[in-house]
């Protein structure tokens, strides 16, 4: 299961704190034409399954992802094990990713709800680099996180997003270290 965090509604859409509905959409759009995708939809979730893999974006809002849990587990069977979550990262420039196969929630609200609700930090994660020129502790971080992308930041984005569609594959795979080794490191 692949849950990308973001926030809900066209307000939000093309905001740097959604790059995890970003990578789903982009993730959805490049598999169309090769897979039989199923859209789904549940309490407070939607998203589209391939085959046996579920790709969910929460619609509580970013601070509170987690309590998306209990409904997608009850849906679709407690598989947290198979969590893969994706979400923006102030803390990394602009055309980094990283991935982990566990960790702390960095300062993230959206992962310290899902950490929450899961009991637990062994999950991997895919965190996308958005920071271009925000300066910690300069200025109002929910203004910068809930900005949109300016056109050069967006080609910059999409080109990331290439690759993050790789690393999901990678993933599912079951081939996280080959994920981690190949995008663990500048890329853009």
């Amino acid at each position: 299961m692949v849950i990308g965090l973001g926030n809900p509604g066209p307000r939000y859409v093309f905001t740097k704190h959604n790059v995890g509905f970003l990578a789903l959409d982009k993730y959805e759009e490049n598999k169309k034409n090769i897979s039989n995708i199923k859209k789904i939809s549940g309490k407070n979730f939607e998203g589209f399954a391939i085959e046996n893999d579920i790709f969910i974006k929460p619609l509580t809002y970013m601070n509170a992802s987690g309590e998306v849990l209990p409904y997608v587990f009850r849906k679709f069977g407690k598989i947290e094990r198979s969590l893969l979550i994706i979400y923006d990262d102030i803390w990394l420039n602009l055309g980094d990713i990283r991935i982990r196969k566990s960790g702390s929630d960095g300062g993230h609200n959206g992962l310290k709800s899902i950490i929450g609700i899961l009991k637990s930090t062994d999950f991997p994660r895919i965190r996308i680099g958005i920071n271009n020129g925000y300066e910690h502790g300069s200025g109002n971080l929910a203004n910068y996180v809930l900005s949109p992308f300016t056109k050069e930041e967006w080609t910059i984005l999409d080109k990331i997003l290439d690759y993050v569609i790789t690393a999901i594959d990678l993933i599912l795979e079951g081939k996280i270290n080959e994920a981690m080794n190949k995008f663990n490191k500048k890329i853009i």
